[in-house]
């Protein structure tokens, strides 16, 4: 899933589906929901595992500036800091990350190859009132039926709720990770040949640094939706996520370990779900 943080309705928050069965993950439909529709739509629908394309959580060293603006002890969980987020107005939450000037990358953020904004970064993209609406969204399902990665066990027959990072995916496998967002006309035509130069590679995912199939899923999609992946960013970014996703189900084992380096903070700062080298 591409998540997207901007006011208007439906914003561009895309949503890919697809079924796992056995090696092969195909794409099954992909829609422009909006995220003002996705809590519900996640909750109607019965998911394995849902990567998003967004920041979970925040560094902590400005959750820590957030209790004290609020007046608060500090937040000693990600559950705590995410419900906070469910009672303060967005432009509360804009003026605590204004007064606090800085804007500090998590951990995961440094972690990851390819380069990370931090949820904090004011500039363009923004990535404030998305790292804002996607916390508040996760902190409002249903624990009954989700759990969210790294801060709470997994919980057999629940849903996974991963964060994915499709441009770290991309550079891992080798191919362009920038180039195929447009942002005028002018780079429409020469972003759709990019965007159809990275379907053809996840499409074909053993030429890839010569990636094994034992242990990477073949990923497929229905030709008829293919023209939507190459005539959108967000909808190019939502079936990587998914597909990311659907490896992570697969073979989990090929994924970084968020407790490996030793820091705690991840257990408030959250991870980023990427391959390991």
């Amino acid at each position: 899933m591409d998540f997207s943080g901007a006011s208007k309705v439906p914003n561009d928050t895309w949503l890919a589906t697809g079924r796992l069965s056995g090696w092969q993950f195909e794409i099954v439909e992909i829609r422009k929901i909006g995220s003002h529709a996705l809590g519900a739509e996640l909750s109607r629908m019965h998911f394995a595992a849902v990567g998003i394309d967004c920041p979970f959580s925040l560094p902590a060293e400005f959750l820590d500036h957030l209790a004290a603006t609020a007046i608060r002890k500090d937040f000693q969980s990600w559950q705590e800091a995410a419900e906070h987020l469910v009672f303060t107005s967005f432009d509360d939450f804009l003026a605590a990350a204004t007064a606090f000037k800085k804007e500090p990358k998590r951990l995961t953020d440094k972690a990851v190859k390819a380069p990370a904004q931090s949820p904090l970064h004011r500039g363009n993209p923004s990535m404030v009132q998305m790292t804002y609406q996607g916390m508040r969204l996760l902190a409002q399902l249903d624990p009954e039926r989700f759990y969210v990665l790294p801060f709470q066990q997994q919980v057999d027959e629940r849903c996974a709720v991963l964060e994915v990072y499709p441009r770290d995916f991309l550079r891992y496998l080798g191919l362009p990770d920038t180039g195929y967002k447009s942002k005028t006309k002018k780079e429409d035509e020469p972003a759709q040949k990019m965007r159809r130069q990275i379907l053809d590679g996840l499409l074909d995912l053993k030429e890839r640094r010569q990636i094994s199939l034992k242990d990477f899923i073949r990923l497929s999609i229905k030709k008829e939706i293919e023209h939507q992946i190459v005539n959108s960013d967000h909808a190019l970014d939502a079936v990587i996520a998914g597909y990311v996703t659907a490896l992570f189900i697969a073979a989990p084992q090929l994924f970084t370990d968020p407790f490996a380096a030793g820091d705690l903070n991840v257990l408030l700062e959250g991870w980023i779900y990427s391959l390991s080298e």
